[in-house]
Order: structure tokens, then C-alpha cells, then sequence
């Protein structure tokens, strides 16, 4: 009989049943003290421990991260948990030293911002087994950091497709069980292939996922998003916080479209389009006043847009008056700092 680490190969197919397969979660984490232990906590059940491992790769925490770690594998000693340092400090280079670390087959790139929902794991293996996909991956539910109406605003902007364009994982459970879309969040895909592939491109800070993904479609493998499960995701808590996350969204994205000009979509260039208008408005009124008259039309437009969503996220979720007033806010955030950002790295050329 093979072992457990033996698979049979159907073309470019690789194919094995579920009891030959490993599994390891790697999970790149830096004063993560808050979330990681509910992460672990929902990891520990995903797949039969013989078989599965997660490995914690910290960027040299100063906070509680390790302790909250040394004491989840305390309490469950049954579940292989295992910590790798991560100098650099970044996500992708904590990446690949995760999956190099890994002795799975598969593996399970996830965050300690994100807790699945049960049988996620499996179910994305399985779904690797049974079709052509490279990677696989769930909706992610965004869900606020915090208990307050700045946190719950935040995350209603950052799932909704005026804050956040046609990305289908961000957008809900709703659609079809399975379809191939450009990128997934929080996804699973073999040792092998991340080998085949170079590994993640520790030059991008941010955008590494998207990037993998990319070349995971070039070389004709489909990337899959399954909505029979869902993956939580925990938003930024305040406004300077989401700017933050957003300014380095942009920033990167613009380098890593310069890598992969074909990979860009309409939803990237919205908002650069629309900072950009807004300062050559402003530039072109100085020498013809009408044109502040257009950017007072596009800035009225926009508003309206905002605050028709606004309603409806508030009254659909019960967010009140006070989500209502505080979504335009969310949404001019996300689009100034993504499209200000993404404008400068393009500026700056080398995007270094």
C-alpha cells in the first residue's frame, strides 16, 4: 500500500484520495494577539490530526502572540502546531517559509484575521481532488474587528461592491456552489504547485495572493471559489486604520500590475480614475472656472451614489442613523486612499 504522501497523477490532474492526504496550515501572524487564538481554535477541527499540521510563522512579535500560541498547543496537544520566525517581517516571504517548512501535500494559506467555518479545509481539498482547480478558496465574510458602529461601518463598506468593486470572494455567499473566478482569499492549493511555481513574489508587500493567483491561471489551471462554506475575516476597527490598509492596497496593486499589465481589472482603476479626475478638474478650473462647475456635478454624484447605499446597507443590517452618516465617510477612504496611492506608485515608477 503507498504511503501517505503518495499520489497518482491523470495528466496534469493530480489526483489522490482524501485518506492519503496531508494537510498544512500556514498562517503568517505579527501582534496578532487578539485574533490568534480564535483562529487556531477554529483551525484545530478541519481535518484529522494524523494528517494535518499548522505551522504560525511570526514576524518576531512584541506582543502576546507567542503566548497565545505555546498556550493553544498547550490545551490541544493533539493538534500539531509548530512556530517558524519570520525576520523579514512581511506576509509573502512568511509565506514561503511556511510552505517550505510544510510537510502536507496541500496546503492551507490562512490568516489570523480569518477564522473558517466548519469543514472549510476539507471541503477544499476535496475540491481540489475532483477537479482541474489549482487553488481553491470560499467567500470571506467580512466581519467588524471591534463592537462599535466606526468597526461595524468599516466592514459593511469593505463588502460592498461600491466600496470594493466585483471582487466575488468579498461579496457574499450568493451565486452559483462552485465558479472560476480571478482570485480567491483564503486558499488551499498543492506543495507541489507553489514549487512549480516559484513560491509567492516576496517583492510585493501586499497583493502577493493576487499575484500567485494570476500565475496560477496562466499556467492553465483554474482558480475556484466554492460557496459551500465561508471564511470570516475581521475589517480594520477605525478610519485611520482602513486608510492605512488601503493606501498599501493601492500602492501594490499598481506594482503588481506593472508585472502583469493583463491582469488588470475594471474594479482597479475605478478609483485611481476618479482621484485623477478630481485633480485635473481641480487644475483645469484654475485656466477655465466651468470645469469646477463638472467637478462639482461628479462630487454631487458620487455623493448621492454613497448615501443611496448608505440607506440600504443601514436599513438592511438595522445599522442606524449612525452607520448611515458614517458609511460616505468609509467609502471616500477606501476610494481616496486606494486610488491616490495606486496614482503615486505609477508616478514613481520603480514602485519602490
Amino acid at each position: 500500500m503507498p504511503n501517505q504522501f503518495e499520489m497518482r497523477s491523470t495528466g496534469r490532474l493530480t489526483v489522490a484520495p482524501d485518506y492519503f492526504q496531508t494537510v498544512s496550515v500556514v498562517i503568517p501572524c505579527y501582534n496578532e494577539e487578539r485574533f490568534i487564538g480564535n483562529a487556531l481554535d477554529q483551525l484545530a477541527r478541519q481535518f484529522d490530526s494524523d494528517r494535518y499540521e499548522i505551522i504560525v510563522v511570526d514576524g518576531l512579535s512584541d506582543d502576546n502572540s507567542r503566548a497565545v500560541v505555546e498556550d493553544f498547543r498547550r490545551r490541544r496537544p493533539e493538534v500539531s502546531v509548530s512556530l517558524v520566525e519570520n525576520p523579514a517581517r512581511n506576509i509573502p516571504t512568511a509565506l514561503n517559509l511556511g510552505v517550505a517548512a510544510a510537510k502536507g501535500n496541500v496546503i492551507a494559506r490562512m490568516d489570523a484575521h480569518a477564522a473558517p467555518s466548519d469543514g472549510y479545509i476539507r471541503r477544499c481539498v476535496e475540491v481540489l481532488q475532483t477537479s482541474d482547480a489549482g487553488v481553491v478558496g470560499m467567500p470571506c465574510m467580512v466581519r467588524a474587528g471591534s463592537n462599535t458602529v466606526v468597526a461595524r461601518t468599516i466592514a459593511a463598506a469593505v463588502s460592498h461592491p461600491f466600496g470594493i468593486g466585483d471582487a466575488k470572494y468579498r461579496l457574499g455567499a450568493d451565486g452559483p456552489l462552485q465558479e472560476s473566478v480571478d482570485t480567491v482569499a483564503f486558499a488551499c492549493f498543492t506543495k507541489s504547485l507553489w514549487q512549480q511555481l516559484g513560491g509567492f513574489n516576496e517583492s510585493l508587500l501586499t497583493n502577493e495572493d493576487y499575484d500567485f493567483n494570476y500565475r496560477v491561471r496562466a499556467s492553465g489551471r483554474n482558480v475556484i471559489l466554492d460557496r459551500s462554506g465561508h471564511c470570516d475575516y475581521f475589517a480594520r476597527s477605525t478610519f485611520k486604520g482602513l486608510a492605512s490598509q488601503y493606501i498599501r492596497y493601492g500602492f501594490w496593486k499598481a506594482r503588481m500590475l506593472r508585472l502583469h499589465p493583463r491582469s488588470v481589472k475594471l474594479r482597479h482603476l475605478v478609483a485611481p480614475c476618479f482621484v485623477l479626475s478630481i485633480l485635473l478638474l481641480l487644475l483645469i478650473g484654475m485656466f477655465w472656472p466651468p470645469a469646477f462647475l463638472v467637478l462639482a456635478a461628479e462630487l454631487g454624484l458620487y455623493l448621492l451614489v454613497a448615501l443611496a447605499c448608505s440607506i440600504q446597507i443601514a436599513w438592511g443590517t438595522h445599522g442606524g442613523i449612525g452607520m448611515f452618516v458614517l458609511l460616505p465617510i468609509a467609502f471616500l477612504t477606501i476610494h481616496i486612499s486606494w486610488g491616490a496611492s495606486f496614482l503615486m506608485a505609477l508616478l514613481r515608477g520603480t514602485g519602490k
